[in-house]
């Protein structure tokens, strides 16, 4: 038995009948699931053969039959509500008690409170006499006269605003009315011809009979809360799922028309006999009067023929003409309006008379589709239905303005625009309504969200401008504090035996020192005050060092792999740059893995062999090159990132992560090195950064070793100049213990007009680079144009090409950077004192 069921089961699932696909959008469905239960609905009570109560208190009618279908085809149901009257059905749906009316006719007062579907159906309006009434009769022969309405109906208000003579008695059922009229205390009823059709049929009122009808309809729509306007969509939807055969089957079933013949009309009988009478009569006088003129008849009728033919002839070929002229007119306006900018033209009651084919291909809406309804319906934006309306204003007397705002239609969303109205008149000034233009500015708001990008990356860029200044200065008065240590260091090193511990702490000092002023200089490079050296290096030793830094600074969820297979190979580059590309890229990779938990950062370094095809390079060159991979497991990126990964300022990390600039800088260092960089990377899947660059013969540089023998040494004499007094104090006790005479001065102006008063006392001057009051370049400038052989040493703390070469223009052949080293110093003071200069004679100190 169990083994059965579960064959059962089976074969239920495998043949159950395919899903049928959601009428809905799941943002729909998704509000309707929210509100299941809680969607209340309202029926007109007695108001057949629309909506009406039957004898059991079951609804029925046309509405219950399209709700009944919106329900199953949509799959939901509302709650529904009573009320006893249509009056109070339409309060409460004003103070938002009930979410659906379904029967109610689209009024302006009404658009105040309630939102409406599209109309699904019409009908007519009648008059309803008792039988004491004769001939035809519309709204205008009720003047006077006593006329029930239903109470809060359309044409409850229609009647009291444009028809004041007539004696309105609102009643609160149709069938009251009907009853009035029956009974004589009323001498009219004005209402649908369906309620009426279907009461005086059901009821067996067969002395009323319809004598005319209005000049106006109802158009049936389903007002909603405008506390629910996704509602109206759905509502909508609902009733596009409606089959022509159904709606068929509902009114076949529900309504029935019946109207007095107007032969049963005792006033037609008279009238009829009596024109019967006159024919008859008319028709024998006319046989004798007809055939005594038949001959001149004829004769006169053969000459007018004859020139009616030939006017005739004449009109036809002027209409002709004109229709020709006409045609091609009405063609050029055509073509004239589609050619122009998007346009819409809209009469008084916001309905779509017509639509160009620009706006067409604007807001991709059909215009075949759009004309006839609401423009609000086609278009919507936020100046709809409010004071900012063109028609509002210009149906208020206002005269319209342009304004701008985001349109958006079925097809299209937010399309900024620019809209200009213009009215619509008769000859007569008669307001018919509105021309609609629209302007797309698109390309404006996107100039102006690119001058906004353009405004940040600006700002971002004084900003990073102004951080180089700050790290420069900071650089600046580091140097001037690492020079006092490296210098008495070395001094007291001298002063040691070459073999003791001391000296050897003196060498730990200096090779410290030596570290930061590196640092110093990366600083520098960073705020671009120092300009790097390219020179061979070995890259895979500068890797090693940015990784052993990196493992000490990422935490232990990040495992580090290295695969490096390139000892004592060299490319052209600075070390120190090499070493930041290293770092940036294992803190973008260290970020790319936070969020993870961890992950793993592999670094591989190996020799490759290219032939042309194959080379990355410009210009396709072959040989070896060095290639290096970075490769982490973090979250990676998608296609959009990617483009714009190496963008400055550009940045995929949160606030306060990052400022955009790291792996920009790397691409930045990677062209100047003359290499390539490519990533690849999806998302869930990680990123690879690949490096190549050319391998280059020759030797790498290595770093000056830490000298301990005994500097050069001299007796000339020397002027210093640096605004530092404690740099240039020990400047001159450097000097002074290799034999040399040094006068000293903090003040450049001051140093120069000693200078000036003891020309000739001096065999060489050494002078700092940037000074208040004048610079090291200005100093010498006049030093030089006193003694143009006298040799000068500058020191400066940035490495700046520019000003070497403006320096090198004055006779400036040593440039020292800053922190001075006492060998260094006294090496390059002795190689210029004994360089010589046939335009110099030295002092007779020496």
């Amino acid at each position: 038995m169990a083994v059965l069921l579960c064959l059962v089961a089976f074969l239920s699932v495998s043949f159950a009948a395919p899903s049928v696909p959601d009428p809905l959008t799941p943002k729909q469905r998704k509000w309707l699931e929210a509100r299941k239960g809680r969607l209340t609905l309202a029926f007109e009570p007695n108001w057949p053969p629309a909506s009406f109560f039957g004898d059991e208190g079951q609804v029925q009618g046309i509405a219950p039959e399209y709700i009944s279908l919106i329900e199953k085809k949509l799959g939901f149901e509302f709650t529904r509500v009573r009320y006893a009257t249509w009056a109070e059905i339409l309060q409460a749906g004003y103070r938002g008690e009930v979410d659906v009316i379904p029967t109610i006719a689209r009024l302006p007062s009404r658009e105040q409170h309630l939102a409406f579907t599209r109309t699904y159906f019409q009908v007519p309006t009648t008059i309803v006499t008792g039988p004491e009434t004769t001939g035809g009769i519309n709204l205008e022969g009720l003047v006077g006269k006593r006329v029930c309405v239903l109470k809060g109906s359309v044409d409850h208000e229609i009647l009291s605003r444009k028809y004041p003579g007539i004696v309105v008695d609102p009643v609160d059922y149709t069938l009251e009315g009907l009853l009035k009229v029956d009974r004589r205390e009323a001498e009219g009823l004005v209402s649908d011809v369906a309620s009426t059709s279907y009461l005086i049929e059901k009821h067996g009122l067969v002395r009323l009979q319809t004598l005319g009808y209005t000049h106006y309809s109802y158009e049936i729509c389903m007002g909603i809360s405008r506390q629910h306007p996704m509602l109206v969509e759905i509502m909508n939807r609902g009733l596009s799922l409606i089959s022509p055969e159904e709606k068929r089957d509902i009114f076949k079933k529900w309504l029935y028309l019946k109207t007095h013949p107007v032969y049963r009309d005792p006033s037609f009988r008279t009238y009829a006999i009596g024109l019967v009478v006159c024919l008859v009569g008319a028709v024998l006088g006319g046989f004798f009067v007809w055939n005594r003129s038949l001959r001149h008849a004829v004769d006169r009728a053969t000459r007018l023929s004859r020139r009616a033919e030939e006017s005739l002839r004449a009109q036809a070929s002027e209409l002709e003409g004109a229709r020709q002229r006409v045609a091609r007119a009405n063609l050029e306006l055509t073509q004239v309006f589609n050619a122009s900018i998007p346009m819409l033209i809209i009469d008084r009651r916001f309905r779509l008379l017509r639509m160009n084919s620009t706006f067409s291909e604007l807001f991709g809406e059909d215009a075949s589709l759009a004309v006839g309804k609401h423009c609000y319906e086609v278009i919507r934006s936020d100046m709809c239905r409010t004071n900012a309306c063109p028609l509002v204003q210009a149906l208020s007397g206002v005269t319209p303005v342009r304004g701008e705002s985001l349109f958006s239609t079925a097809s299209r969303e937010g399309i900024p625009c620019m809209v200009a109205a213009n009215p619509l008149t008769d000859r007569d000034g008669r307001l018919l309504g509105i021309v609609d233009s629209f302007i797309d500015i698109s390309r404006l708001f996107q100039a102006e969200e690119e001058k906004e990008l353009l405004r940040a990356q600006l700002r971002n860029s004084q900003k990073m401008e102004a951080l180089g200044t700050l790290a420069g200065g900071i650089a600046h008065d580091f140097n001037n504090i690492l020079s006092p240590i490296i210098g008495y260091a070395e001094m007291t090193q001298l002063s040691l035996p070459p073999d003791s511990r001391e000296a050897e702490n003196m060498t730990g000092i200096i090779k410290a020192s030596q570290r930061a002023r590196d640092l110093v200089r990366r600083i520098l490079t960073l705020s671009r005050r120092h300009q790097s050296e390219l020179k061979p290096v070995h890259v895979q030793a500068v890797v090693q060092e940015a990784l052993t830094l990196l493992r000490s600074t990422l935490p232990s969820t990040i495992g580090i792999r290295e695969r490096l297979h390139a000892e004592g190979r060299l490319i052209f580059g600075d070390p120190t740059h090499v070493h930041q590309v290293i770092m940036n890229l294992g803190t973008n990779a260290y970020h790319a893995m936070e969020g993870m938990g961890g992950g793993t950062l592999e670094v591989a370094l190996e020799a490759v062999s290219m032939n042309e095809k194959e080379s990355p390079f410009p210009g396709n060159p072959s040989g070896s090159c060095l290639r290096l991979v970075v490769k982490d497991s973090g979250v990676g990126m998608d296609a959009a990132s990617r483009d714009r990964i190496f963008d400055p300022y550009f940045t995929t990390k949160e606030e306060g992560k990052g400022t955009g600039l790291g792996l920009s800088v790397v691409h930045g260092i990677v062209r100047e090195c003359g290499g390539t960089i490519t990533v690849d990377s999806e998302p869930g899947k990680g990123s690879t950064f690949t490096l190549c660059f050319l391998e280059v013969e020759g030797e790498a540089v290595l770093p000056e070793p830490v000298s301990t023998e005994a500097p050069p040494r001299g007796r000339e004499t020397v002027l210093v100049v640096d605004d530092d007094e404690e740099l240039a104090f020990l400047l001159k006790r450097m000097l002074r213990r290799a034999g040399y005479r040094v006068s000293v001065f903090t003040e450049s102006k001051k140093a120069l007009d000693h200078y000036r008063a003891s020309r000739g006392n001096y065999d060489i001057v050494v002078s700092d680079m940037t000074m208040p009051g004048m610079t090291g370049m200005a100093l010498t400038r006049e030093i030089k144009a006193m003694t143009p052989g006298i040799p000068v040493i500058l020191c400066t703390g940035y490495n700046d090409r520019r000003a070497r070469q403006a320096a090198e223009t004055i006779g400036v052949r040593t440039f020292l950077m800053k922190p001075v080293e006492m060998h260094t110093l006294l090496t390059a003071v002795r190689q210029e004192l004994d360089a010589g200069d046939e335009a110099w004679t030295p002092s007779k100190s020496g």
